[in-house]
C-alpha cells in the first residue's frame, strides 16, 4: 500500500515535450560539448540542462531570469529535465554565468550545428531560403564597451515596429519550407541592405552546413535585397536571386507603365497562398540591365489590391489638396507690384510649393486691382488712380484619368532574378513563399512568446536571443515534420476544443500535450516512481512518433 501523503500529481506535457524536442536534435549534448571546460570542475547542473530550463520557460510562460526558480517551485524538476536537481540551485547567477559561457562558446555556430542535425535527422530537403529581418524593441539603457568586437550594439535604427524612439536589436532570419534554418542577431543600427550583402558572403558556409544543392538554389528576399552590390556579390559566387525590385527604380517604373498600358493582352497566371486560396495575377515578363547585370522581370498585377490601393490613392489626393489649398491662401494674400513679378512667381510655386502635385491640374491666373488715392473720390474717377496691385489666384481639379491610372499602377509589382532561365510564373511562385518569414517574425514578436528580455549586457540578450532562435528552429520543425506525416499518413490529429486538423500549427501542436499528467511515488529513501496518471491521447502518440521522441520521455526520470 502507498502512502497517499507521498504521491504527487504534475501536468508537464507542454513542458516535457520541449525537452524531448531538446533532446532529440542533441541541444543538450551540443551546448555541455561546447560549453564545459575538458580540465574544469564539472558544473552542478550541466550547461545543456540549464539551456533547456531557459527554454521551456520561454515557450510556456516567460518569465525574467531572476524569477525561474518561482516558476519550477511546483514542478517535478528531476523529471521533467532527467537530471537530479534541487530548487535551491535555480538561481540567476547561474543562469547568467551560463549566458556569458554561452556568448563566449559562439551561439551562432551552435546555432546552425542544431539546424543541421535537425535537417539529417529529420531528412528534409530545402531547396531555396528566404531571408528577412525584423527588429525588437529594448526598453532599458544598454553600453557596449568601444572596441569591444563581437559583441551586437543596442542601438537607435529603422524600427519595423515603428518605436524610433526606443533602442533596439534586429534579428536576420532565413526559412526554408517554413523552417528556421539560418539566423543571426544583428546590431539595433544594421541596415537590411548590408544584412543581405553579408549574408551572401556567408552563404557558402550556410549551405554547406545545411547540406544544399547551390546549382538549383535560390535566395529570395524582399526589395532590400535589390542593390548594384548585393547583385555583384551574387555574381561573382555564381548565387541565383528572386528579389522585389523597389519602385522606385527607373525600370520597375517603365515596366509597370508597360504593363497597364498592355493591361488586357496579359497574361494569366494562378498561385495558391499558405491558406489554400486560389490568387490570380496578370504578368508581363520582359528582360532588363541593371548596373550591369542583366536580370529577367516580371511585373505582377493584382486586381485584389485594387480596391486597397483606391483607399491609398484617395487619401493621397485629399492630402495633396490640403496643400495645395494651403499655398493658395498665402499667395492670395501676397501682394505684387507688377504683372511680371506675379508671373515670374508662378515659376518659382511650380518649382518648389507644388513641385510634387501628381493628381491634381493646377491653373493660375494674375488678377490686378487698382489702387486708388485717399480722400473723397473725384468726379475724373481716372483721375484717383494711382496704380494697381497684383495677386494670384491658384485653382486645382483632381485629374481623374492620372488617379485611375496610379491606382492601376500601384496594383502592380515587379520581381527580378538573375537567372534568365526562369519563367515568370516561378518567379512569382517562388517569391510568394516570402510569407513564412514574417509569420516567423510574428511568433519572435509574441507576447506569447517572450514578451520582455530582463538582462543587463548586451552579451546576454545576445545568447539569450539565440535561445529564442533555438525554440523557433525546434518548434518550426516539429510543425514541418508532423505536417508531412499527417499527409503520408492521409491522417489528422485532434486539438484542444476537439478540433480536427490535418495542417496544424505549431503552437496547436505544442497545445495538444496540456493533457499529459503523470504520477510520481516521492518517496523518501529510494528513487521516486513515475507513471502516466491518464493513458496518452492517440494524437500525442502520433506527434511523438513522427518526431520520433519515445513514449516514456515524460517518465523516465533521471534513469
Amino acid at each position: 500500500m502507498v502512502d497517499p501523503n507521498i504521491v504527487e500529481t504534475y501536468t508537464v506535457g507542454k513542458e516535457g515535450f520541449i525537452v524531448a524536442l531538446c533532446e532529440a536534435l542533441g541541444v543538450p549534448a551540443l551546448i555541455d560539448q561546447s560549453l564545459t571546460s575538458p580540465t574544469g570542475r564539472p558544473p552542478e547542473i550541466p550547461y545543456g540542462v540549464l539551456a533547456m530550463m531557459m527554454m521551456v520557460n520561454m515557450c510556456d510562460d516567460h518569465r525574467p531570469v531572476y524569477k525561474l526558480q518561482e516558476y519550477y517551485e511546483y514542478t517535478d524538476i528531476e523529471g521533467l529535465f532527467h537530471c537530479p536537481i534541487s530548487l535551491e540551485q535555480i538561481n540567476d547567477d547561474r543562469f547568467g554565468g551560463f549566458l556569458d559561457l554561452f556568448h563566449e562558446a559562439g551561439c551562432r555556430k551552435i546555432f546552425s550545428q542544431i539546424a543541421a542535425k535537425a535537417i539529417t535527422l529529420y531528412g528534409i530537403q530545402i531547396k531555396n531560403i528566404n531571408f528577412d529581418t525584423t527588429s525588437k524593441v529594448m526598453w532599458g539603457d544598454y553600453e557596449t564597451p568601444e572596441g569591444t568586437l563581437g559583441v551586437i550594439k543596442i542601438d537607435f535604427g529603422h524600427s519595423k515596429d515603428k518605436r524610433s524612439d526606443k533602442k533596439q536589436i534586429k534579428y536576420g532570419i532565413g526559412c526554408a519550407n517554413g523552417l528556421v534554418v539560418d539566423a543571426i542577431v544583428l546590431s539595433g543600427n544594421k541596415d537590411d541592405k548590408t544584412y543581405n550583402l553579408d549574408t551572401l558572403k556567408r552563404l557558402d558556409d550556410t549551405l554547406t552546413n545545411l547540406d544544399v544543392n547551390k546549382e538549383d538554389f535560390y535566395y529570395i528576399a524582399d526589395s532590400a535585397l535589390f542593390t548594384g552590390d548585393n547583385l555583384t556579390a551574387a555574381f561573382e559566387k555564381h548565387i541565383k536571386l528572386i528579389t522585389r525590385m523597389p519602385d522606385n527604380v527607373v525600370e520597375a517604373k517603365e515596366a509597370m507603365k508597360e504593363a497597364v498600358d498592355r493591361l488586357t493582352e496579359l497574361k494569366v497566371a494562378t498561385i495558391q497562398n499558405v491558406k489554400g486560396e486560389t490568387l490570380t495575377y496578370k504578368l508581363l515578363e520582359r528582360t532588363c540591365k541593371y548596373q550591369g547585370h542583366p536580370l529577367q522581370l516580371v511585373v505582377c498585377y493584382s486586381e485584389l489590391l485594387k480596391a486597397t490601393k483606391e483607399k491609398t490613392i484617395a487619401k493621397a489626393v485629399d492630402k495633396e489638396s490640403e496643400g495645395i489649398v494651403k499655398v493658395a491662401k498665402t499667395f492670395s494674400k501676397r501682394e505684387f507690384a507688377c504683372e511680371e513679378d506675379a508671373r515670374r512667381e508662378i515659376d518659382k510655386i511650380k518649382l518648389k510649393d507644388l513641385k510634387k502635385v501628381t493628381y491634381h491640374d493646377i491653373t493660375f491666373e494674375v488678377k490686378s486691382q487698382e489702387r486708388r488715392r485717399c480722400g473723397r473720390p473725384s468726379k475724373d474717377a481716372k483721375g484717383d488712380i494711382q496704380g494697381y496691385r497684383y495677386y494670384l489666384e491658384i485653382q486645382s481639379k483632381p485629374n481623374v484619368h492620372r488617379i485611375r491610372r496610379a491606382v492601376e499602377e500601384s496594383c502592380c509589382f515587379v520581381l527580378c532574378s538573375n537567372d534568365l532561365t526562369l519563367s515568370s510564373e516561378s518567379i512569382l511562385r517562388e517569391y510568394k513563399t516570402q510569407d513564412s518569414v514574417e509569420k516567423k517574425f510574428q511568433q519572435l514578436k509574441s507576447p506569447q512568446f517572450v514578451n520582455a528580455i530582463y538582462l543587463e549586457s548586451p552579451e546576454r540578450i545576445e545568447a539569450f536571443s539565440y535561445l529564442m532562435l533555438i525554440c523557433m528552429l525546434m518548434l518550426s520543425v516539429a510543425e514541418y515534420v508532423v505536417r508531412r506525416g499527417l499527409t503520408q499518413d492521409n491522417d489528422q490529429i485532434i486539438g484542444p476544443g476537439k478540433i480536427k486538423m490535418k495542417r496544424p500549427t505549431q503552437r496547436a501542436i505544442y497545445d495538444i500535450f496540456y493533457s499529459v499528467r503523470i504520477r510520481v511515488i516521492c518517496h523518501p529513501d529510494k528513487p521516486w516512481e513515475r507513471s502516466f496518471a491518464n493513458p496518452l491521447k492517440d494524437s500525442i502518440k502520433k506527434v511523438l512518433k513522427y518526431l520520433q521522441i519515445p513514449e516514456n520521455t515524460f517518465i523516465r526520470g533521471s534513469s
